[in-house]
Order: C-alpha cells, then structure tokens, then sequence
C-alpha cells in the first residue's frame, strides 16, 4: 500500500485500469426512463426542465477500494493519511476520450446546459421535457394507476437511444425533477372516534391510550343502568338525569403482559376526573372522562378494562381488553436521558474549527430554525453557539408538496442537542430521482464530489434509504463507488438502516405474501458506509428476565437495550439483513460468520427467509430509535426510527472526532474497520444487544425475521456504543494500537 501511495501522489496515473466499472447491462442501465408493465398516461408539460445526472465510467476502481482501505483499517501503516479531492480525481476520472463524447453530444442541444463535476465523472444536463425526449429519442408520458415502489411517475414510451460511443462512455443515467416534484399525497387522517350512544352496559374506552413513564392516560365514555350512554356531567352527578342508580365510582384494571395486574380505584369526582363533551352519534352529545393511573410498570404491554360502580352497591360488568389498542409506557427519549445512558458529554461545547457534521436532506423535507432555540429550553440543554453555526447548503423552504419535515426537524433538533456547538450543514437536495421516486443521491453525491477538503463535513447523516431489489444495479454500484471515494477523502457516512424490518415496505404496503424474502435497504447495504439499526429501551434484556414459573418468576428492573420493533411498541422495526448486490467486505467476515453458525437465536433457512448469506452485513451499530419528541411548530410530536438512532450515532463521532483533532490526531473517517476490531478486542466498549428481531414491519408481521444474539446480529450490528469507553480508546494512539495488535490483520491486496 506504501507503493501505491507514493504511486500516485504528485504525479499522473496513466494507463492504470485494473477492474472494469462493474454495471449490469444496457437496459438495467437505462432504467431510470423505462420500466415494464406499467400504464402510461399523459404527457408531461413539454417546457418543464429536467435534470439528468449523467454518470461517466471511472478508472482505477480496484486501486481506490485499496486506497479506501488503506487508510481506513487501524492496523495499516497509512491509517489516517487521507487523500486529497484533487489526487482521488487524478486517476479515478474518466478517459478524456469519454469526455469528449459526452460532452459533444450533451452540449450540441440548444436550450440546454451541461455542468461537469470537478473530476468530470458525473456531469448535471438540464433542459426542458421536449428537450430530453428528443436527446434520448424517446417520449415522455405520466405513469397511471397506483405507483408501486421503484416506479416512477413519469416513463419513456420506448427504450431510449444513444450514439454507441456515448453510450460506451455512461455508467447511467439519473433522471431528476428539482422544478415540478409531485404533489405529495395528502395523508389520510383518523376520523374522530364516534362512541355508540346505546346497547352497553360496560364503559367503553377509546382505542387510542396515552402511555407514558410509568402511566397510562385514557378517555371513555359511561353507560348508565338502562344502557344508555351518560349525558350528565361530573358536578351533577353521573346518570342523575334518568331513573335508576347513579354512577359513584369507577375500577380500571391495568393488564400488563406477562402475569402482571392491578386494580385502581377512582370515585366519579371533577377533582379525579377529567371530562368534555364527546361524539356519540346522538344528537344530545354525551360526556367523556379522563384518566390518568400512575405506578405501572414499564416497557410492557398494557390493555385496560373499566368498570362502572352504582349507587345501589351493583357494578357493571368489565369492558372487552380488546377493544383498546395494547401500548407500552416507557419514558420518552430526550437528549438528557440519552446522555445519561450513553454518558455523553452533552454540556461540554464542541469547539475545535474542524468539528463540523452535516444532515443531508431530500424530498422537499425542510426545518424551521426558530424551533430550534425553543426545542433547546424545552430539553434543557445549552444552544451555545450552535444555531449561529448553523448553514445551508441548497434550499430550505417548502417546495411543491413539500411540508415542515419531520425527518428534518428530528435530524437537525437532536444532532444539534448532542453536539454542542458543533458547526452543523443543513444539506438540502429538494428534488426527486424518477426511477426510485426517492432520493437523488447522485446529485447529493455529485456536490461532495465538488467539495473542496477544506469546507468538506467530517460527518454525515443520512436517514434515508429505499428498497434495494427495486432499484437499478448501475445506480446502486455507483453510488458505492462514490462512497468509496469520500472513504478515501476521510470522511464519514452513517446511514439509516430502514423502519420495516427484513422483510421492507413491501410487507408494510403489500402484506405477509411477501415474507418468505427479505428485502435489504440501500444505500444503508452498501459496504462503504456505517449504518445504524435501532434499539428501544427495555428491562427484558437477556432471556432470564422473561422467566415465569410456578414458584420463580424473575424480572429485571435496570432498563437496557433490546431490538426496536412495532411488535414491541417501538413504533417501528429496525432494518436489517444481507445485501444482494455487494459481497461481505472484509472487516466484517469473521462476525458475521458468527452470526450465521450460533445456536442462541438460529438464522431462518432459506427456504423460510430467502437472503444472500455471503453478502454485505448490516448494520454495524445501533442506537436507541424510538419516542424521540420532537418540537413541531407550537407542539411536540414523538417519533420513532432509525432515522432518529443515526444523527445520535453521528453527533458521538463528532465528539470523538473532537478529541482527536484537539490532541492533534486525524479524523476517524470511514468507521467500520476500527469498529469491527474495537468490538473483538474491546468488547466492553459496547452494549451488546441479546433480545429481540425484526420479523415485523412498523404494520405487518412476518414468521421469521433475523434476531439478536451475542456478539454481531443482523438487528443491532456490533451493538450500540459507550461513548465514554469508545472516547477513551480512539484518543489514546498508543493505546489504540496496542488494543489492537493483538488482532492479527488480514492480508491486504496489493
């Protein structure tokens, strides 16, 4: 590697194809117009202006995974001694003779323009509709009908045409549309409960109940002794207004899996009570109660039953458990409560000109920055400096179809609590990539392509991600390429590992005839990120805590992690799985070889869960990701998702990064090498995850999914970090090294 290095620096490489780009054929790579099987409609506006991201075959690509890996693995000699923008461009770039016809052909179309990257190996064409169709030699048309994942709204009639030589010259071709993205569908809301007004002697709940830490909040309606519904209220005295007893009392029983129960006892009194006036389909109204029962335990699943007490000494009968929906109370993840269980530093300011990380963001999404110091007093926490170190790059404004983002304000509230001060990008690409219907990430890509190192993020945070099957092979091993290239630069990607388990949005969207494959996310299975699964904090951490028994029941009372799932009240399941695109890279062979032959939770046989055994692994570490509230406006709203585990995991590394940097140490950079061999030789530097899968979506549940074992698992990686300890290893050279000497390294290719 040392050869290599002195190679190419301070010269010019010519000559050096040692692997061919590795693309799937001509009609995988022009996918991103055409698609089979779909109806097409209309045609599009023919003066709207598209972008195209045109997508130039490299050079070199087996040299840069070198390279990459070099400085990536703590046990090279040249960890740490990252390249620079210009040297990376020098020989990964495109032949000049690809150039050429790309950029005769591209910039011959009046009303057009052409702009190459830096490296001139991806180049932005933008013009109209019309213009397109007719430098493709295709026409455009508005899919109809439902639009299935990997579909896009707008296909080609026809296969698109390109002269042979430029062609040649493409790896793809990434259709954009920054100008007219589509309306985003209005999101369906829950009509108001309506609770029955006769025929019930039992009071009814209202499905939806509030849980919280060690409380469960509910409203119901009560039926009097002819079975009718209560229309009085609690100062008059309830059922006062019909014959028969008044109701004096109520008893909830509090059901808590897996044998816990308790009786709570309230008399039917304003200073107990809570009520308003309620729909019950009759035109009188009724009155609803609220209340609230405190001391319940924690992280199990609750239903609820009432029942109604009467003035003659009788009592009606309990309500159904099933007509309430089961909920978990947990206390709510806010930033002080993850800096107690991670010991994260959270009132200590970063401060090192370096420190820098960035949120990038897609889709329209947008935050509002005046939220931002309000969410910083609400939580508690000192802003510092950190919203006048706050910049954006691209727009932040809302777009056609666009609304006050939740992923955005959820990004950009917690990375900023976590690491104060730090100099944070808000990274916006507000357009929409046509063949996933999802994310541009070629665009994204392209703009750090043209970043200078300088002014380059240390880290980034991606909470996006689609499903991978349905996406063009060209464009997810360019996308990997690109990645391998800022992994070169030093520069750190975590990636959200997916909300709906194994099995992806198919199951949530299309339902369990689905199961029997798993589907992996990407970019979070490409092998040159670190991606995050999700954890939820829990007291059922190892297997014993579920032990039940005639004469032991054991329960554990100190909460840890386990798996987020739906199942769980986690709000969403963790992704992970296998990729079918990229083979396990090597920082990662002997876990998860591990993984796949222990006996603590066996991996399902392929004939129950289809997936690539030999393919990339993921994820690599986890955090916790579920009941983040997040400052809304002039409301908070609780989220769940990995998409709130990886800006936590982002702003730990800012930290380290910090510390480094302060004792004059280079940045982490591509993390996964150093934390697959941390998590064997130091394995108390993480918590590692024992309970729980992912067979679920955040809707559906599967048979089987991957679950979680000691050591390495397809749910929760290597586990989640202790900051403290992984602070203490990554900031102490000689300590590091001598942590790490006793792992043997593997050969590296030359």
């Amino acid at each position: 590697m040392c050869f290599i290095r002195a190679l190419v620096r301070g010269m010019t490489v010519f000559g050096l194809s040692l692997l061919p780009c590795s693309v799937a054929g001509l009609d995988d790579r022009w996918s991103a117009f055409s698609q089979h099987g779909v109806n097409r409609g209309e045609a599009p506006k023919s003066s709207d202006r598209l972008v195209v991201i045109l997508a130039l075959r490299q050079r070199n690509l087996r040299l840069l995974e070198d390279m990459a890996r070099s400085v990536s693995d703590p046990l090279q000699h040249n960890y740490g001694e990252y390249y620079s923008r210009e040297e990376i461009n020098g020989f990964i770039g495109p032949s000049e003779e690809n150039v050429k016809h790309v950029r005769e052909h591209f910039e011959s179309l009046p009303g057009s323009s052409i702009e190459f990257s830096l490296g001139r190996d991806l180049a932005r064409f933008t013009c109209s509709v019309l213009c397109v169709e007719k430098t493709f030699n295709t026409t455009l048309l508005i899919q109809k009908g439902r639009v299935a994942p990997g579909n896009t709204p707008i296909r080609s009639a026809a296969p698109i045409r390109l002269p042979w030589l430029v062609a040649q010259a493409l790896d793809g071709v990434s259709l954009n549309a920054p100008l007219f993205m589509p309306p985003r569908p209005r999101q369906p809301t829950a009509p108001a409960f309506i609770y029955q007004s006769s025929g019930r002697k039992a009071p009814r709940i209202r499905p939806f109940v509030v849980a919280g830490d060690q409380f469960v909040s509910m409203f119901f309606v009560a039926f009097c002794k002819d079975e009718l519904v209560n229309t009085d209220t609690l100062e008059k005295g309830l059922c006062t207004s019909r014959p028969g007893p008044s109701i004096i009392a109520f008893d909830f029983l509090i059901l808590q899996a897996p044998n816990n129960q308790k009786v709570v006892h309230m008399p039917a009194d304003s200073d107990v009570l809570g009520q308003s006036a309620a729909d019950c389909g009759n035109k009188s109204g009724c009155v609803q109660f609220n209340a609230t029962v405190g001391d319940v335990m924690n992280f199990a699943s609750t239903t609820i039953r009432l029942r109604a007490l009467f003035s003659d000494g009788s009592a009606s009968s309990f309500s159904d458990a099933a007509e309430v929906d089961a909920v978990w109370p947990m206390a709510y993840t806010t930033p002080r409560a993850l800096a107690k269980f991670y010991d994260i530093p959270i009132e200590k300011p970063l401060r090192h000109p370096q420190s820098t990380i960035s949120v990038a963001e897609f889709l329209g999404q947008y935050y509002n920055p005046q939220d931002l110091e309000t969410f910083f007093k609400m939580m508690g926490v000192r802003s510092w400096d950190t919203s006048a170190k706050l910049r954006l790059v691209g727009r932040n404004e809302p777009m056609a179809g666009s609304v006050l983002g939740g992923e955005a304000q959820l990004d950009i509230q917690y990375i900023t609590a976590m690491a104060a001060n730090v100099s944070t990008i808000f990274w916006s690409v507000p357009s929409i990539e046509l063949s996933t219907r999802q994310e541009p990430f070629l665009d994204w890509l392209m703009q750090l392509a043209d970043t200078d190192d300088e002014a380059m993020p240390l880290v980034h945070s991606v909470s996006y991600g689609d499903d991978a099957p349905s996406m063009p092979s060209w464009f997810k091993q360019r996308v990997n390429v690109e990645f391998m290239k800022l992994a070169a630069r030093g520069v750190t990607i975590l990636v959200a590992s997916g909300d709906d388990g194994a099995h992806g949005s198919f199951v949530a969207t299309e339902g369990t005839r689905f199961c029997h494959r798993a589907r992996e996310e990407f970019p979070a299975s490409s092998p040159w990120v670190t991606t995050v699964g999700g954890t939820q904090f829990a007291t059922a951490i190892a297997p014993v805590c579920q032990y039940y028994a005639s004469d032991v029941i054991v329960h554990c009372g100190e909460a840890g992690e386990v798996v987020c799932t739906s199942a769980a009240g986690g709000g969403i399941t963790t992704g992970g799985g296998f990729s079918s695109d990229f083979p396990r890279p090597w920082y990662q062979v002997d876990h998860v070889d591990q993984y796949l032959k222990q006996t603590d939770a066996p991996v399902p046989s392929p004939h129950k869960l289809g997936f690539n055994a030999s393919g990339r692994a993921y994820p690599d570490v986890a955090a916790v990701a579920s009941g983040y509230p997040v400052l809304m406006g002039d409301r908070l709203e609780v989220m769940s998702g990995t998409s709130a585990a990886t800006p936590l995991i982002a702003s730990m590394v800012a930290r380290w990064n910090e510390e480094r940097l302060q004792k004059g140490m280079p940045r982490l950079g591509f993390l996964n090498p150093l934390l697959y061999r941390l998590s064997t030789n130091n394995p108390e530097a993480f918590n590692d995850v024992l309970m729980g899968d992912n067979r679920c979506s955040r809707s559906t549940c599967c048979s089987h999914g991957y679950s979680a074992a000691r050591g390495w698992d397809a749910v929760s990686g290597i586990g989640s970090p202790r900051f403290s300890k992984v602070a203490e290893l990554v900031t102490r050279e000689n300590g590091l090294a001598s942590s790490l000497n006793s792992i043997r390294p593997q050969e590296t290719r030359s």
